[in-house]
Order: C-alpha cells, then structure tokens, then sequence
C-alpha cells in the first residue's frame, strides 16, 4: 500500500499536487521580505558610512544618534498612553509606534554603522533587530491567536459547580473593590490604568490580582497559549533592556567621555571628561 502510494506520487503531474496554502505562504514570503529588508537598511548604512566618514561620534552621526534615539521613545510612549486615560485612539498610537520604531531603526542603523559591532552599543543593537522582528512576527502570524482571547466561547465558561462558586467570589470582591478604587466604573468593562496605580497604589494592585485570579480561572492564558503568554512578556523585557542600554550609553559618552575614548582622543560632543587619565 505504501509502495503504491510512493509511485502515485511520483507519477502525479506538477499541477495535481496540493498548493502550498495561501497563508503559510503569505508568511514565508513575509518572514524572507523581513529578513532582506533588514539586511539591505544594514548593508546601506555601511555604504553611506563608508562614504561620509566611518566614526559613530561625528556631528552629523551624533545628531543622527540622537533623533534615532528620540524615535525610539515613541513605543514607550505608546506603552504608557495606553495605560492611561490619555489615549482616545490607541490604533493611532499603535501606529506611531510602528513607524517610529522604524525610523529610528534606520537612524541608529547609520550609527551603528560607523562604530563597532562587537561592543557594548552593538548589543544594543542587537536587541533593537529581535524587538524589530518579534513585534512583526508577532503582528501578523500570532494577531488568530490573540483574537481568541476576546471571543465569546462556550468552552470558557464550562466550569465546575466549585470554580463557579469562585469565580461569583472573584467577582464580588472586584466591585467591592472598585466602589474605593473608581466608583464610577463598571466591573464589566473596568481595567486599572497608570491613573488608578498613581492614586490608589494599593487598590489597583489588589483588584490587578483578582483580574489575574479570574482570568486563570476562566483560562484565557490557556486559549492564548504558553508561547503567546510568554512572547508579550519577552517583548517588554527586552525593550526595557534596550532603553536602560541606550540611557547608559548616551550618560557615558556624555559625561564619561575620557572612559570612552581610552587612549584615543575625544572627537564627539561632550559634557565632561570624567573617567579619563588625570
């Protein structure tokens, strides 16, 4: 049987084999586009180094290190608007962040560039490619499975005689909870924001921890997934390596310029000299 299955085919024209599926092939041709773009902004900025001189701390590349910097500010802005109440479009700010993300990429790429890879700042640099390609990755092949997270599904809420009893607990105590927290809040539709952490920094992580309770309980992270749990959490932690690394780095070249520049001589703009031979 198996044999026979070998020479059918073997025998089957080009055009009687199954296609490869449109979406698996939308994401092979998106995960090659993501790669040869990246390479091609690197490959670029090398070139136009080369050309204007090839030292991370000449003015125009400073400057140029500088508004990449900024641009890569704005997902942390975005991660900030949206948890409070100052974002009235979050799509917009998704947006921005987005597009300032790469931006900046190409400005610091231009940067980069001119130094050296294997460094400190090419670390950081390093992490600002995973973040690139994570939140890609994560924006077009992962969007299905965070979508399950908001639809309705019978399977969510078959829950024992127990858990039910629980969960009419956890609910309860939710909007005991808000009637100190934000009473003029539905418990169906509230979620604590950088407002409530600010002003009620007890109550907000209290009732957090119910919500966190309650979605254990109704499974959401098990729907979402191990791997789509942990990504959103890798994600962040990343990009709060990036911006600590960035933070240093300017803090060092701006005022520890003589520990920066060693034996060499100090060609960059710069506040003080510290760290330098006396």
């Amino acid at each position: 049987m198996a044999s026979t299955r070998r020479v059918e085919s073997e025998n089957m024209s080009h055009d009687d084999r199954p296609a490869i599926p449109p979406r698996i092939a939308h994401r092979r041709l998106l995960q090659g586009l993501t790669g040869i773009t990246l390479v091609l902004v690197l490959t670029l900025a090398l070139q136009i180094t080369d050309f204007l001189g090839k030292r991370p701390g000449l003015p125009w590349l400073q400057l140029v290190a500088m508004l990449g910097s900024l641009l890569l500010m704005a997902p942390l802005l975005f991660s900030l608007t949206k948890r409070s109440s100052l974002s009235v479009s979050p799509p917009l700010w998704f947006a921005v962040h987005v597009l300032a993300s790469m931006a900046g990429f190409v400005f610091i790429s231009l940067h980069v560039a001119a130094g050296r890879l294997l460094s400190m700042p090419g670390v950081l640099y390093v992490l600002l490619l995973f973040l690139i390609y994570q939140g890609i990755v994560a924006r077009v092949f992962l969007s299905r499975q965070f979508s399950r997270q908001f639809g309705s599904r019978e399977t969510s809420f078959t829950l024992t005689t127990t858990a039910r009893h629980e969960l009419a607990d956890i609910i309860a105590a939710k909007v005991h909870l808000l009637k100190r927290l934000d009473p003029q809040a539905d418990e169906a539709l509230f979620s604590p924001n950088l407002r409530h952490a600010v002003t009620h920094p007890l109550l907000t992580l209290g009732y957090a921890r119910l919500a966190a309770r309650e979605s254990r309980l109704v499974g959401a992270r098990r729907r979402a997934g191990r791997a789509l749990s942990l990504w959103r959490r890798l994600h962040i932690l990343v990009a709060l390596l990036f911006v600590f690394g960035i933070v240093v780095h300017v803090l060092t070249v701006t005022f520890f310029a003589g520990y920066v520049a060693g034996d060499g001589a100090i060609y960059w703009w710069h506040l003080a000299t510290w760290g330098g031979e006396t």
